[in-house]
């Protein structure tokens, strides 16, 4: 989130002393996300916390406080794992023997806190720190998980249904009124209208490749979910830590491997340095999840602008990332899937 959550001053005192037994010296916001407040939590005796505060009322929250049932277990045993050269900022549990705590609609959880930056800014990213990844990506693939968290496991949300709305909201757009309409709408107008004809077209070409992807038989394995450089930090030992397992799942090894397809023989490269048998990519669950990723993105920026109740520095943000973060890439997206069929066919 980009705003603190209103009384947090009294509210994360007084949840922390009764979840965590945690006497608080200072806190400090974190202005990141999308779907959680975010907050460096520091204590007298017991060192420096991340705190992650979930709004469930909210749809986005709620969704993400589903996976967390998921996430937070794995994500633990991920830290707790000992895994070479990549590890995940440690769950902490709660006095009562849990991996969150609630309050009214919020849900909160508490992590390690990892210092460094992370590698958000990083891009374009050296073959080197590429292949790095691609070692972290199929090391935590090899993590056996136990039969409880299969049964525990969401449905990706890049496989999820988000189609309708998406169709749906467009038909929107097209009835807002550039007389009356406020100003943010009509930017939404601006940006959204002239590129339908594209975003149906793309959509169309995701339902393509899945179709394809759906007849190949694939492996599946324990996936990050979100493994952009924003959500790693790269430690002076040259340990990756990975954050914001919300989007782990079970699904096949190119969950985790679309989001380098920009320069797919580094990540191919480092990925058979832990992965010694034969290894074949599949381009269509490739191109399916990166042609997913953006369309996700766009149906999330432009519902929330269309029917929730935002602030104004909230609708900023979305209308810069729908134009900039999404609707730019897709010819990008478009050539380098088309280039990366060639390559692997």
């Amino acid at each position: 989130m980009k705003t603190p959550l209103p009384d947090d001053k009294t509210l994360i005192p007084a949840l922390l002393q009764e979840y965590w037994n945690l006497t608080i010296t200072q806190f400090a916001f974190i202005p990141e996300g999308e779907s959680a407040y975010s907050y460096k939590i520091q204590t007298d005796t017991r060192g420096t916390f991340y705190l992650k505060i979930v709004d469930q009322d909210s749809v986005n929250g709620h969704m993400t406080a589903t996976q967390m049932i998921f996430s937070l277990p794995v994500q633990r045993m991920v830290a707790l794992a000992h895994l070479p050269s990549v590890t995940a900022p440690l769950p902490q549990i709660t006095v009562r023997r849990t991996l969150s705590a609630s309050h009214e609609h919020l849900l909160f959880a508490l992590y390690t806190f990892i210092e460094g930056e992370t590698l958000g800014n990083a891009y374009p990213m050296p073959d080197t720190l590429i292949q790095h990844i691609a070692r972290a990506a199929a090391t935590v693939h090899t993590v056996p998980l136990r039969r409880s968290l299969y049964r525990l496991a969401p449905q990706d949300s890049l496989t999820s249904p988000f189609d309708r709305q998406l169709l749906t909201d467009l038909t929107l757009v097209e009835n807002i009124s550039l007389a009356d309409a406020p100003a943010y709408l009509q930017k939404v107008h601006a940006i959204v209208w002239p590129r339908r004809e594209q975003i149906r077209a793309f959509l169309a070409k995701a339902n393509g490749y899945k179709n394809s992807a759906l007849q190949k038989p694939v492996q599946h394995v324990l996936c990050h979910g979100d493994l952009w450089g924003g959500n790693i930090i790269l430690a002076p030992d040259n340990t990756l830590t990975l954050l914001d397992w919300e989007s782990s799942v079970i699904a096949p090894r190119e969950r985790d491997a679309f989001d380098y397809i920009n320069n797919f023989a580094a990540f191919d490269a480092g990925y058979r340095l832990v992965h010694q048998e034969p290894i074949r990519w599949h381009a269509d669950w490739l191109a399916f999840y990166a042609y997913r990723r953006n369309l996700r993105n766009l149906a999330y920026w432009l519902h929330n602008l269309l029917h929730m109740p935002l602030n104004e520095i909230q609708r900023a943000h979305y209308i810069d990332m729908l134009g900039f973060h999404c609707l730019e890439r897709f010819e990008g997206v478009e050539r380098t899937c088309a280039e990366l069929t060639q390559m692997l066919t």
